[in-house]
């Protein structure tokens, strides 16, 4: 039985500043590859990509955060999540590591005016004197789809 007093989180880098997302929501990370561009989209859909015959949509977490645009190096990396049954991915700049923490460490977003909506976070963690924003993948999800007119 899972303890519901801990949470698994994937660490990541995204604009200078780390952030993470529950490791259950996550299918897996693979190198940037090549995508297919679709016409008539928000900028922050990169396109599509074919993993192993399964066609995946690919979102730039940075302009959907309303982060400064980067150019991939070596650690960009593409994060595979499921979540309400669908498959995306997006772009982050570098994985570095996957953490246990106690829900109870887990504070809610301050109510001050943030670069990331309130609503796509889930809550800040502080580990090992690191302050990790921990995102809402399923909120995430809800924004894109919303967005995408899904």
């Amino acid at each position: 039985m899972l303890n519901e007093t801990i949470v698994q989180l994937v660490c990541f880098k995204l604009g200078g500043e780390e952030y993470a997302f529950d490791i259950m929501d996550i299918q897996e990370v693979v190198r940037v590859q090549e995508m297919t561009h679709i016409q008539q989209l928000p900028d922050f859909v990169l396109g599509v990509l074919n993993l192993r015959g399964n066609i995946i949509s690919v979102f730039d977490l940075r302009k959907k955060l309303h982060l400064p645009v980067k150019p991939y190096d070596n650690n960009t990396k593409i994060v595979v999540a499921k979540v309400d049954e669908s498959i995306f991915s997006m772009v982050i700049d570098e994985i570095l590591e996957n953490v246990t923490m106690e829900r109870s460490g887990i504070d809610p977003a301050p109510n001050v005016k943030m670069k990331i909506s309130r609503d796509c976070i889930a809550g800040l963690g502080a580990l090992e004197g690191r302050i990790i924003t921990i995102l809402d993948l399923g909120r995430i999800h809800d924004e894109i789809k919303k967005e995408l007119g899904i």
